[in-house]
């Protein structure tokens, strides 16, 4: 397995001159990364278009009674009479 450390070895033992063309190398990966990230971004967002999400402090839509576990019991109850 390829670790910074193994690298930072290899590197040690270059000259400068291939020491520049591995950075430069590393530069492009870095840059070809990021661009594929951002057409697949961009592909992504034809499909999933970016949507703003509501703040918690925002009121929802709807809203229910509050139901204690006594009261779920007891509608689990009723529903399971009902398909016996």
């Amino acid at each position: 397995m390829v670790t910074a450390e193994v690298i930072y070895e290899k590197a040690k033992l270059l000259d400068s001159i291939t020491l520049q063309e591995v950075a430069d190398f590393l530069d492009f990966v870095a840059y070809k990364r990021k661009a594929d990230f951002q057409k697949l971004l961009e592909e992504k967002r034809q499909y999933f278009p970016e949507t703003k999400l509501k703040l918690p402090r925002q009121k929802p839509a709807y809203t229910t009674k509050t139901l204690t576990l006594e009261d779920m019991d007891a509608a689990i109850e009723e529903q399971a009479g009902l398909h016996k």
